[in-house]
C-alpha cells in the first residue's frame, strides 16, 4: 500500500450544495460538535467546502458571492480550526464548471454546442429521466473564466492553511467544445471534427493547461498543498493521453463511483485495476447515499458500505465516502453511525494491509481507443475483470507504456488496437514463452494490420448473420458438444492455419431475422451445420475467441461464456494462484507482504430487487468453503482473531463460520 505523510485513508467527502434560496443555512452550525462528530465516526480527512455548485462561498470573499443566510460568518474557518485541532486533515472543495452563479451572470463563459445552444446537464439517477433543475457547465478555458478562478483559488491560499484542493467538474459535456475560447483550443491542434477521437484530444489538451497552470499557483503560494482534480477516469491503450498522464498531475487519485448512481458495482473495479499500478496513492470514493449524490435521507445499508470500502482497501486503497451536510449546518447522525460502524474495521484492518504489495499473475491491455467509444470499450474491460473476480484470477490493468514481461498470461478483450509501442513487446512477450488471449478486433493496429497473421490468423470479415451459436469440440468438455449456446453480439470471422486447434465451433443461424422473414419470437434458430470460421481457436500460445466475448458477459450474463473462457484460462495458464474452487460470489484479493501472503476473501451479493439500483442488505458466510493455494502453506491463519484455520491438505484450507469479510495470513513451507 502507497503512503506518504498528507495522505489519509478514512475520508468524507462532504458536499454542500445548498441553494441560495433556503434561508436558514448553517443556523445550528457548531464547528465543535461538527469535528466531533467526525472523530466519532474514526474520519481522519474531509473535504470542508469553500464553494458549492450554486456557486456559493461559505467564508468572508472578496472574489465571488458567499450565501446569503450565512450573514459574513465564516463557516470554512470555523471547520478548519476545529478539524485541525482533531488531527483531521481537511481539504478545501471548491468547483469549477459546475457553478450556477457564475452562469446565470456570465452566460458569455459557459460551454457551447455546436448548434449554439448552451451544454447542460439535465439527467436524473437513472440517465434517461429529465429531471426538473440542472447544472449548467462553464467553459474553463474561457480566460476570463479563469482570471475569475484564480481569484478565487488565491484568495483561500492567503486567508487559510490549506492541506489541500479538491477541484470538482473538470470536463467537458461531450458536445460543448464548440464555444469561442474552445474554438481557439481547436485551432491550436487543428482539429475541426466532431467525433469521439476530437472530443477526447480536446479535453485532455484543455485539462493538461488547466491543471498545469493552477498547480503552480497552488505550490508557489503553498507547496504542501495537495490538489486533486475531478475528472472522467478515462483510459485507453495509448499511454500518451488519458488517466496515466492526469495522474502525472494529481497529488492523489480518486475513484468516483457510487454504485447505486450512474456507475453500478462493476465501474469501481475495472478503474481501480488500472490506478493500484500508478504509484500514486488512491482513494475508492463511493457515498453513504442508498441512490446518488444529494440523496437526502436517503442511507444504504451497513453490508453495503462495508463491501464498497473493504474491497476498495483490500486493493491497496484508501476509503472516501460522500455525504452532504443538512442546510442548518448538521450531520445526520444516521450517516454517521452507518460510517463509524464500518470505518472502525477499517482502521482496525490498517495493520494488515501495511506495506504488503498487489501481485496479479494476468494483465488486462486496455482496450479504449480514441478511435471507439468508450462507453462500448469500458464494457469489455467490465467483462473482462469481472469474469477474472469471479474465477479469482487476480488481475491488473495496463497500457503499452507498462512492462508485461512479469504476467504469467495476456488477455487482450475486444477492442484492443496495437500501438507501435504495443507491437514490440507483444512479439517480445510472446518470443519469451507468454500465454495472450484476444477476441474479436483485438491485434490490429491503426492502419488495419493484423499483427497476429504470422501466426497463422487470417480475416474475412464480420458475421453477416447473428445472433451465432457455439458448438464446443471434444477438447473443451464433452458436455459443450450436445448443445448450441447463442452469442448474441456480431463476431469477426477468423480462419487458422493447421496448426491450431479448434475448440469451440461457429453455428450460424438459418438466415438473419428481418421484418420480412423471421422465425419464432426472439432469434433465429442455429442451423445444423457449423460455419468454416471457427468461435475459439488456438496455438497453444495464442487463443483467439472470434466474438467479442467480454462485452456479451457484461450484457447478457451468459454463464457459459466465462465457463469456456476459464476453461481456456486453465489450459494456458492452470488454475487461479489463490482462490480456485471458490463460489462467484466470493472475491479473493491476495497481496504480498514480506514472505507471506495476504488474501482479503469478500461475501456480499448485490441484489437486483429495485427497478433502477442492486442493494447489498446482508453478509453471505465462508462456512462450508475452502480455499484453494498453488503454494503448500504452512499455516493459513484469520488474521482478526488469530486462530488458524483447519488443513485438509498443505493446498487446500477450510474457512471458518464467519460471514462478509475474512482476513488471512498464509505462511508457506
Amino acid at each position: 500500500m502507497t503512503t506518504n505523510n498528507s495522505f489519509r485513508n478514512r475520508q468524507i467527502h462532504l458536499d454542500f450544495h445548498t441553494s441560495p434560496f433556503i434561508g436558514d443555512v448553517c443556523a445550528d452550525f457548531d464547528a465543535e460538535a461538527f469535528a466531533d462528530r467526525l472523530v466519532e465516526a474514526h474520519v481522519n480527512s474531509v473535504t470542508v467546502f469553500a464553494k458549492c455548485h450554486h456557486g456559493q462561498c461559505y467564508y468572508p470573499t472578496k472574489t465571488g458571492v458567499q450565501h446569503p443566510a450565512i450573514n459574513g460568518r465564516d463557516i470554512l474557518g470555523e471547520q478548519l480550526e476545529a478539524l485541525k485541532k482533531r488531527g483531521i486533515r481537511c481539504p478545501l472543495y471548491t468547483t469549477v464548471v459546475w457553478e450556477e452563479d457564475v452562469a446565470q451572470r456570465f452566460p458569455e463563459w459557459r460551454q457551447l454546442k455546436k448548434n449554439g445552444s448552451f451544454a447542460e446537464w439535465k439527467e436524473a439517477t437513472d440517465r434517461v429521466t429529465d429531471q426538473a433543475g440542472y447544472w449548467k457547465f462553464n467553459d474553463f478555458t474561457n480566460p476570463e473564466y479563469q482570471d475569475y478562478f484564480e481569484a478565487h483559488v488565491r484568495e483561500l491560499l492567503e486567508n487559510y492553511e490549506v492541506d489541500g484542493f479538491f477541484v470538482d467538474i473538470l470536463f467537458y459535456h461531450l458536445e460543448g467544445t464548440w464555444s469561442e475560447a474552445c474554438r481557439k483550443v481547436r485551432q491550436d491542434l487543428n482539429i475541426w471534427t466532431d467525433d469521439h477521437e476530437a472530443y477526447y484530444r480536446i479535453e485532455w489538451e484543455t485539462q493538461k493547461r488547466f491543471m498545469e497552470k493552477f498547480n503552480g499557483i497552488i505550490h508557489g503560494m503553498q507547496p504542501k498543498a495537495e490538489v486533486f482534480y475531478n475528472q472522467h477516469n478515462d483510459s485507453f491503450i495509448d499511454s500518451r493521453i488519458g488517466l496515466p498522464q492526469m495522474a502525472n498531475l494529481q497529488g492523489q487519485l480518486e475513484v468516483e463511483s457510487l454504485p447505486s448512481g450512474f456507475w453500478g458495482y462493476q465501474h469501481f473495479p475495472r478503474v481501480a485495476r488500472q490506478i493500484f499500478t500508478m504509484g500514486k496513492p488512491w482513494l475508492g470514493m463511493t457515498g453513504r447515499f442508498l441512490k446518488q449524490w444529494g440523496d437526502f435521507g436517503g442511507i444504504k445499508p451497513v453490508p453495503a458500505l462495508e463491501y464498497e470500502c473493504f474491497r476498495a482497501q483490500s486493493m491497496g486503497g484508501g476509503c472516501s465516502v460522500g455525504d452532504q451536510m443538512l442546510p442548518r449546518g448538521i450531520l445526520d447522525p444516521a450517516s454517521y453511525r452507518l460510517i463509524g460502524e464500518v470505518y472502525q474495521q477499517i482502521e482496525e484492518a490498517e495493520p494488515f494491509y501495511a506495506d504488503s504489495k498487489p501481485m496479479p499473475e494476468v494483465a488486462i491491455l486496455q482496450p479504449g481507443h480514441m478511435s471507439i467509444q468508450l462507453d462500448e470499450s469500458n464494457l469489455s474491460l467490465e467483462g473482462v475483470v469481472l469474469m477474472c473476480e469471479e474465477t479469482h484470477y487476480d488481475c491488473t490493468v495496463v497500457n503499452d507504456s507498462d512492462d508485461l514481461s512479469p504476467y504469467k498470461l495476456l488477455i487482450l478483450p475486444d477492442s484492443v488496437i496495437v500501438t507501435e509501442t504495443l507491437r514490440e513487446k507483444l512479439e517480445a512477450y510472446l518470443k519469451n514463452g507468454g500465454k495472450l488471449i484476444a477476441s474479436h478486433t483485438s491485434g490490429f493496429t491503426e492502419s488495419c494490420e493484423d499483427v497476429f497473421a504470422s501466426l497463422g490468423r487470417c480475416v474475412n470479415g464480420s458475421t453477416p448473420e447473428f445472433p451465432t451459436y457455439w458448438r464446443g469440440r471434444p477438447a473443451i468438455g464433452k458436455e459443450w458438444t450436445d448443445s448450441d449456446r447463442v452469442i448474441y453480439q456480431a463476431g469477426m470471422q477468423y480462419a487458422f492455419s493447421d496448426d491450431w486447434e479448434v475448440l469451440v465451433d461457429r453455428v450460424p443461424p438459418y438466415f438473419k431475422r428481418t421484418d420480412f422473414k423471421f422465425s419464432s419470437h426472439f432469434q433465429t434458430p442455429a442451423a445444423p451445420d457449423a460455419s468454416e470460421y471457427p468461435a475459439v481457436a488456438t496455438n497453444g500460445s495464442v487463443t483467439v475467441f472470434s466474438d467479442p466475448i467480454f462485452k456479451e458477459y457484461r450484457k447478457s450474463g451468459s454463464a457459459f461464456v466465462r465457463q469456456i473462457w476459464q476453461i481456456v484460462m486453465e489450459r494456458m495458464l492452470g488454475r487461479p494462484a489463490i482462490g480456485s474452487g471458490l463460489p462467484v460470489s466470493v472475491s479473493c484479493y491476495p497481496r504480498k507482504k514480506g514472505s507471506e501472503t495476504l488474501v482479503t476473501l469478500l461475501h456480499y451479493i448485490p441484489v437486483r430487487k429495485a427497478i433502477e439500483i442492486d442493494v447489498i442488505e446482508e453478509r453471505q458466510g465462508f462456512a462450508g468453503l475452502t480455499i484453494n493455494l498453488e503454494q503448500p502453506a504452512s499455516a493459513v491463519k484469520d488474521w482478526q482473531t488469530g486462530e488458524a484455520l483447519e488443513s485438509i491438505s498443505p493446498t487446500e484450507w477450510r474457512l471458518p463460520a464467519k460471514s462478509g469479510r475474512l482476513l488471512l495470513q498464509v505462511s508457506y513451507q
